[in-house]
């Protein structure tokens, strides 16, 4: 039944009846003034800020934004962690019509030059001395620079504001005209140039405007709908496209509440804490909580580990029904409703007891994985996009999911397959282009208008399926085409197995280098050994044998690792090797670890 707020809302949320970003953020305003915009923890203690606060801070940011010589047609830099500054910062950005240029933290000083030189940032706005350091070290790079501000820390023996001296003097000098400045701004301006993070050379620069991504929360609206008494935890980098939008924007479009994690290590205390019911993550976070819960369960009784296996068991079953469209069974749903007694509920209950749904999203989630939540009552919802897309191209619905696919595309969003088996689409979220890349523009785009996403994919009953990026595809000498992430994501969900990386362009066979589940391994053999001493053991390798053995069935025999080696530790972001969405750097990985692989094929 149609609550009282959606009717006010319209069918897309307030995203629906906005001409802007900052606009959008306002109705929420009006409409839900008193409720909690934002939390965080500062000094072990929750902070919220109400949506009132929220446009207060805006406003003041945005006026002193305005004093360092911020307009219309600009650019500003923000490089920071998930904190309450960087949702003030943005919209204050924007509500002067500039653009926000999002910059990792993690990112090396010749990236951020690049971002900063190509962007052409006016000012940036950096967490941490240590972020100022980086960025003053690479000023001379990035001649349109005119100030740093910074949100903690010590400035001194630079030139850079503080970002609350720079609030207090735009409260004590409010900008004229601020209010008629953003309700001049409109659906074709420009939001955002957020920068590919992309695996291989230099990041482009994606050009998303506000109507790109309103479109695209209108369209996330209607394929998962959520209102002003959800909850949200926000972990994943606002730096990224998926997060911002999924998350922030998302949330802001219903006047609903986010609370930042204090980090991706505190996330299961935090979920306890908060008790959300919104949250998106990348697969690794839920293969990693369902390991958790698969390890407590193996160290209890016999009798406790059988009983859940029964209890996981029968949710497939009734999840096998449900999407074959049939009416599950009195007998099966009388066990479920046992097993939700005694078995599920606790399990709900580690996630905060509240989820509505969760969002996957960023690479594969793994169907096992899905099927594994489900049984269970919570939700996963896997879904699909890319920077240039604001992101979401397609994700699963409540009522209809089918795991394996990335769901049916947004209803505002034309998708098909063109050549080569390309997810190619088409809509009013797909970016106006690369900046200042009109060659990257000209390969992005068909001949008639639809985005090249890059990725293989198919179409069945209006479900789309994704089978890995174009350029990931590893042509053996033998000419087989083999597809590295569907046998990655099933190697990576084996027992005793954390990641893995498939290998094989141009060579006769496929093989992988693995990162083992040390602890799990360490259990199984009863062993105290290090992580560096276990990857030369050979009984860690024959666990590890067993696993791609098992694995491998599923696929065909060219598509199965013949040879592998164990690496000592996990692939990293700081490292490296992984991107903010924890996707592989295979140019990184290879050249980091040549030795190893040449061994491979020796």
């Amino acid at each position: 039944m149609e609550t009282s707020e959606s009717a006010k809302m319209g069918s897309r949320g307030h995203a629906s009846r906005s001409s802007s970003i900052v606009g959008m953020a306002r109705l929420s305003v009006e409409l839900r003034g008193g409720n909690i915009a934002y939390g965080w923890k500062e000094s072990g203690e929750w902070r919220t800020l109400s949506y009132v606060g929220l446009w207060t801070r805006v406003k003041d940011f945005a006026a002193g934004l305005s004093g360092m010589g911020v307009s219309s047609g600009d650019r500003v830099a923000l490089m920071a962690t998930n904190r309450i500054e960087w949702p003030v910062a943005d919209l204050a950005i924007q509500s002067l019509g500039a653009a926000t240029v999002p910059v990792y933290p993690t990112l090396e000083g010749s990236q951020v030059a690049h971002i900063l030189k190509t962007s052409g940032a006016k000012v940036a706005v950096v967490e941490n001395r240590k972020l100022l350091d980086r960025v003053l070290d690479v000023r001379d790079e990035a001649p349109s620079l005119e100030h740093v501000v910074l949100t903690e820390g010590d400035a001194s023996g630079t030139d850079a504001a503080l970002f609350e001296d720079v609030a207090k003097g735009g409260k004590e000098s409010p900008l004229e005209g601020w209010d008629e400045g953003w309700k001049g701004i409109f659906r074709n301006d420009l939001a955002t140039i957020i920068y590919t993070s992309g695996t291989t050379g230099l990041p482009k620069g994606a050009m998303l405007t506000h109507g790109n991504i309103l479109a695209n929360v209108e369209g996330i609206y209607e394929a998962l709908p959520t209102t002003s008494e959800d909850t949200f935890l926000s972990f994943l980098p606002l730096s990224h496209v998926f997060e911002r939008t999924s998350g922030q924007y998302y949330a802001l479009s219903t006047g609903a509440a986010t609370y930042y994690a204090e980090s991706i290590d505190t996330v299961p205390e935090n979920l306890r804490e908060i008790k959300p019911t919104v949250m998106s993550s990348v697969p690794r976070l839920y293969e990693k909580m369902r390991d958790r819960v698969r390890a407590m369960v193996g160290e209890g009784p016999e009798s406790r580990q059988r009983l859940f296996n029964s209890a996981i068991a029968a949710g497939k079953q009734r999840y096998e029904h449900e999407t074959r469209g049939e009416k599950v069974p009195l007998g099966l749903k009388i066990k479920m409703a046992l097993f939700d007694r005694v078995v599920f509920g606790k399990l709900r209950e580690a996630v905060g007891g509240r989820a509505k749904f969760f969002v996957s999203g960023g690479a594969k989630l793994d169907g096992e994985v899905g099927k594994f939540f489900h049984a269970a009552g919570i939700k996963v919802m896997e879904g699909y996009g890319l920077t240039e897309t604001s992101p979401v191209i397609a994700c699963n619905r409540l009522e209809s999911v089918r795991f394996g696919t990335v769901g049916k595309p947004l209803d505002n969003l034309d998708v098909r397959i063109g050549d080569g088996g390309e997810v190619q689409v088409k809509g009013p979220s797909i970016f106006s282009g690369y900046l200042d890349d009109p060659e990257a523009d000209a390969e992005a785009f068909t001949d008639d208008g639809y985005f090249r996403t890059g990725d293989i994919g198919t179409l069945e009953d209006g479900y789309l399926s994704i089978t890995d990026r174009l350029k990931n595809l590893l042509v053996l000498s033998t000419g087989k085409n083999v597809a590295p992430q569907p046998v990655e994501a099933a190697l990576a969900i084996a027992p005793h197995i954390s990641q893995a990386v498939v290998l094989g362009d141009g060579r006769k066979y496929v093989s992988a280098l693995v990162v083992p589940d040390y602890d799990a391994v360490r259990k199984t053999l009863g062993s105290e050994d290090s992580d560096e001493s276990l990857s030369g053991d050979e009984r860690a390798r024959e666990l590890v044998e067993r696993d791609i053995e098992e694995a491998g069935r599923q696929f065909a025999d060219y598509e199965r690792p013949k040879k592998f080696e164990l690496l000592s530790r996990e692939l990293s972001q700081e490292e490296g090797e992984l991107t903010p969405t924890l996707k592989v750097k295979n140019r990184v990985v290879r050249d980091r670890y040549d030795e190893k692989i040449r061994g491979l094929y020796a």
